[in-house]
């Protein structure tokens, strides 16, 4: 084989290769010593006689065995009306959860049952997870997709629609090219609908598991919905879809005070918890039975044997300094909650933030007395936004037969401690949130 490719298939090849890493072209820059630049070349085909040894040291920090450059360049060209291969496989899955998934078990059961349906006529309907900040909705999914992996012997497909805080999410175009650039691997150049045909065909055809992290909005889950397909879609979601026509939900929220207490059990080993079994409640109280803010506490201890649950629960006892704390590594429950709330439209962003006035359980009237909402009717409208957007939950009914809410302990806290520059600058104009600024009434 030659050794100086087309442009069009190493482009082709890297993308795809780059991208089933999991690596961002600066990832995969900072394994290979190959420069940024001289990576975005390559995978737009400016480049057309790229060095072996770029190629050598891409392979290598991409996992190829070394030397097996050509695994690089036997993809086939790739053109405007290139069918997905039915010889592209891909195995996106990040790695499965590496701790139990306590208190999970039945959503996990039901989601497996769903996702496993041979010829049932709902497979094509999605399998989507809800709940608040910190509930472990991706833990759940990525369990769930490996436990149905062999179901879908064409393959499995992972996005993360919006990985971070800072981060752009996908629009549906920009999905449909990725999800379809996974299966035919190569660059897709097609028109957007005729983007979005060949990825229902290519759906429809195969036996293919798509899923999607972090989405934010029906739009970025239609483009995948094939009636009778023999694929299916498995869905984290930050907010409902109340939107998509049909859907197997399920909601996750805290977990339950004997499956916390589990949690840390597992990361701590029984005999440690045991012993200081007073202090490891307070933490599952201080942590609201996260199981994010619960694995961060045991992680925390698990990397201080010489430190006693004690000392943390200890930490966490002030309000002020809980949100801040909770984070190891690349684990954050501040950051979390930071990503949730960039996502909200600007007014109901800037509603929510003058909402931190407001404690415990409340009702219509003292969103209405905050300066929120001018009326009783504007507040009912933002709570169901808020509720849709996992910021607020029902907390009860009073005795006059009057909804009751409660802002979830992690927003709360982000709102009163949070860092203000995690908020971003953008505000709305006004004082108060009216129902047309976020995309008016509801149905």
């Amino acid at each position: 084989m030659s050794d100086t490719p087309s442009p069009a298939t190493l482009a082709a090849a890297l993308v795809n290769a780059r991208e089933a890493a999991c690596l961002t072209q600066e990832d995969l820059a900072d394994r290979s010593g190959v420069s940024v630049r001289a990576i975005r070349n390559l995978e737009t085909g400016q480049t057309s006689r790229p060095r072996k040894q770029s190629l050598v040291l891409l392979a290598k920090a991409l996992g190829l065995p070394p030397g097996e450059v050509g695994q690089l360049l036997r993809k086939p060209e790739t053109g405007s009306h290139r069918e997905p291969s039915a010889g592209s496989t891909p195995a996106e899955l990040p790695a499965a959860p590496r701790h139990r998934l306590v208190g999970r078990k039945p959503h996990l059961d039901a989601l497996r049952a769903h996702l496993s349906a041979q010829e049932r006529p709902d497979l094509g309907t999605p399998a989507v997870v809800i709940g608040p900040p910190g509930a472990g909705k991706t833990s759940l999914i990525l369990e769930a997709a490996h436990s149905v992996r062999g179901r879908f012997p064409d393959g499995q497909v992972f996005v993360d629609l919006h990985p971070d805080a800072s981060s752009v999410p996908f629009t549906p175009d920009r999905l449909v090219r990725r999800v379809l650039r996974s299966l035919s691997g190569a660059p897709v150049a097609d028109h957007p609908e005729e983007a979005a045909a060949r990825l229902r065909d290519a759906l429809s055809r195969r036996r293919v598991l798509v899923v999607l992290d972090n989405v934010d909005g029906e739009g970025q889950v239609r483009p995948l919905l094939v009636d009778g397909a023999r694929s299916a879609v498995l869905v984290a979601a930050r907010r409902e879809l109340p939107a998509l026509p049909a859907q197997f939900r399920r909601r996750i929220g805290a977990l339950s005070e004997a499956d916390a207490y589990q949690v840390l059990e597992d990361l701590l080993g029984p005999a440690r918890t045991r012993a200081e079994r007073a202090s490891a409640m307070s933490i599952l109280r201080s942590s609201a039975r996260l199981p994010l803010a619960l694995h961060i506490a045991g992680l925390w201890l698990s990397a201080r044997p010489h430190r006693s649950l004690r000392d943390l629960s200890d930490r966490l006892m002030y309000e002020q300094d809980r949100i801040g704390f909770l984070r190891i590594g690349d684990l954050s429950l501040q950051a979390s909650v930071a990503a949730y709330c960039r996502s909200l439209p600007d007014p109901v962003r800037a509603a929510l933030q003058r909402m931190k006035t407001v404690r415990g359980d409340f009702g219509l009237d003292d969103v209405v007395e905050a300066d929120v909402t001018p009326s009783r009717g504007l507040a009912a409208d933002l709570l169901d936004e808020l509720l849709d957007r996992q910021m607020v939950h029902v907390s009860g009914v009073d005795d006059d037969g009057r909804v009751r809410y409660r802002m979830y302990d992690a927003v709360r806290q982000y709102l009163a401690y949070g860092p203000p520059d995690l908020w971003g600058t953008r505000r709305a104009a006004g004082h108060v949130w009216l129902p047309q600024q976020a995309g008016g009434p509801r149905p």
